[in-house]
């Protein structure tokens, strides 16, 4: 299947071929007269009439003999991409160009001939690959004829590769008119690099200061008739521009110490890298010895490579690589030697073994960083509410701004709470809410809080009051206990987590006071707000002190303020960090008893850990 799909491949090629007629091409000749010990290139260009391609022959220059002045190419779209063709002299038959050849190199409207064959004889045909049908006429056809030099005399006259110094005033020669004298040289059309160059129309093509773009590949063209037809004359020069020669040996850029820690046993790799000036006859010298007393000897290159190249010089690096370092590599002495036209420069280095206690630093490194991040990690755990807080005091960020909401936090608590609950816990909800929470919140750190004994006017409907102040809050503050919870109260929590749902605003705090059993009869929609709600527990005793881990969880779930004065008690969250709770003592606030003013009894063992029992 594959041998008849190159059949049906090569049928259909050759169809389309054999229906091309070059007869209407338009024809030029161009002579190629080469030296037999010379490396001369050759370009053709696909000449075709797009006056936006600068590197087009001026049709002007084109005789009867040549081919029509204007080629009928107004319909072709696309003049940018072209098939190029070979007709050979023996009189095979016409053939496309669709790759690349050892001595010719197809780059899309340019052949190149890199070296001299006679066999590059022949017609070369180019034209559009996109055209339209009625512009199969739009073509170049090139009779190239390859001819040896008759004048041996001047056959090394001039060369095809020409050197121009940077800043200095020179001439670029065409290589085909080397032989005649200036009267009689003709008219010649200069190319550099494709490009028309419509100024220059002598030879030698003068340039008053040389610069690095005139750096590139140039063709000179000149007619030349015989007894039957008119020839163009085609040589091409390959100019570089260049500087003055160095003064300067070589400069060695590594090895750069002179003592190498190596792993015996393991392979090494010696890098030699060396800055070569520039100069016209280059040819450098680097490599590697290595010296044992008196006996030097070179090391086989593994690799010579050139790493950077400008107008100024040019950078080589040599490698040499060892597949294990033995213990008499220790004694020997490794040098780079790089040599120019100038003279030469050496770098010596010693191998010196590697001791291992590097990996003992980079473990106990690693794992001290590793401890350290867990520390902090810790850290930032168990003093994240201290942060955020800190974060706040110096955000001035206030969100109580244009909210319309007259009370930071409502405070609703168990108002009908039974002696026995009074005297047995050593701070009472009522206490808890009417006296330390204004005591702390109001006037440390300047909240504004609503009491619905101090702040609501008697003589209302008490759900139409509950209501009214909650919406007017940002905050619910619910302090639950048995009494709480099997009272009348909890409607209250039950009334707040209605608005809430309907409220972004509105956020609901709890303070477990003391331990309880849900009852049976509570809602279901509070019984589930007591499982996903912030829960602050309330620590009897060790919860009095403003500086508590009780009141800075309250800070955190509060609303976030700019108030003026409160920097300094912010600040002094920062002594939580080095201070414990247990080492600050302070005068009891807001009628808190203390544990010995015969107030009230000692704390109630707790129910569980650090929580009160009721």
């Amino acid at each position: 299947m594959f041998y008849l799909g190159w059949i049906f491949l090569c049928l259909v090629t050759g169809e389309r071929i054999k229906g091309f007629n070059i007869s209407g091409c338009s024809t030029k000749k161009f002579l190629w007269t080469y030296s037999a010990k010379s490396e001369e290139e050759f370009v053709l260009f696909c000449d075709l009439p797009d006056p936006q391609k600068s590197y087009f022959y001026h049709r002007s220059s084109l005789t009867t003999t040549q081919g029509p002045e204007r080629l009928p190419c107004s319909d072709s779209k696309d003049l940018s991409e072209v098939q190029w063709y070979l007709q050979p002299q023996n009189g095979d038959t016409l053939r496309e160009i669709t790759k690349n050849y050892s001595h010719i190199i197809l780059d899309n409207i340019t052949l190149r001939f890199l070296t001299m064959e006679i066999n590059n004889a022949g017609s070369y045909i180019c034209r559009p690959r996109i055209r339209s049908p009625q512009d199969e006429a739009c073509c170049v056809k090139m009779v190239l004829e390859v001819k040896p030099k008759t004048n041996i005399s001047c056959v090394n006259s001039i060369p095809h590769k020409q050197y121009l110094l940077l800043g200095s005033t020179d001439s670029i020669y065409c290589p085909s008119l080397g032989c005649q004298k200036d009267a009689q040289s003709p008219e010649v059309t200069w190319y550099q690099n494709g490009r028309l160059l419509y100024e220059k129309r002598s030879n030698p093509m003068l340039l008053n200061e040389i610069y690095d773009f005139h750096q590139g590949i140039y063709t000179c063209d000149y007619s030349q008739s015989d007894n039957e037809s008119l020839w163009t004359v085609r040589a091409v020069i390959q100019v570089k521009t260049i500087v003055k020669d160095t003064t300067l040996k070589p400069d060695i850029l590594e090895p750069v110490k002179d003592i190498l820690e190596v792993e015996l046993g393991k392979s090494l790799t010696l890098y030699c890298t060396a800055r070569f000036g520039f100069e016209k006859d280059f040819k450098p010298v680097i490599r590697w010895y290595s010296k044992y007393s008196d006996q030097e000897l070179e090391i086989p290159t593994t690799e010579v490579r050139s790493v950077k190249t400008t107008f100024e010089d040019e950078i080589i690096k040599c490698v040499v690589h060892l597949k294990e370092v033995t213990q008499s590599d220790l004694y020997k002495t490794f040098i780079c030697f790089a040599q120019n036209s100038i003279g030469n420069t050496t770098q010596s280095i010693q191998l010196k073994e590697k001791k291992r206690v590097v990996f003992l630093y980079i473990l106990l490194g690693t794992i001290m960083t590793l401890v350290g991040m867990l520390m902090a990690t810790a850290l930032l755990f168990m003093y994240w509410i201290e942060i955020v807080l800190l974060y706040r005091t110096y955000q001035n960020k206030d969100e109580t701004l244009r909210d319309k909401k007259e009370f930071d936090a409502f405070i609703s608590y168990a108002k009908w709470s039974s002696f026995e609950s009074e005297t047995t816990s050593s701070v009472n909800e009522e206490n808890l809410a009417l006296n330390l929470f204004p005591e702390v919140l109001e006037n440390k750190y300047g909240y504004t809080l609503c009491l619905f004994e101090r702040d609501v006017s008697p003589g209302g409907v008490y759900a139409e009051d509950i209501v009214s102040i909650i919406k007017k809050s940002r905050r619910g503050i619910f302090i639950l206990s048995p009494n709480y919870v099997n009272g009348p109260s909890v409607f209250e929590l039950q009334a707040a987590v209605n608005l809430a749902l309907d409220d972004q605003t509105l956020k609901l705090i709890l303070i477990k006071f003391c331990s309880f059993q849900e009852p049976e009869s509570l809602p279901h929609l509070v019984r589930k707000a007591l499982r996903v709600l912030p829960t602050v527990t309330w620590r009897g005793l060790k919860s009095v002190p403003p500086n508590s881990r009780f009141w800075t969880q309250m800070r955190y779930h509060m609303p976030v303020k700019n108030s003026k004065g409160f920097t300094w008690n912010y600040l002094r969250i920062i002594s939580r960090i080095f201070f414990t709770e247990d080492s600050v003592k302070q005068k009891p606030l807001g009628g808190a008893p203390s544990p010995g003013n015969g107030e009230l009894g000692p704390e109630s063992p707790p129910s569980s850990p650090g929580e009160e029992r009721c």
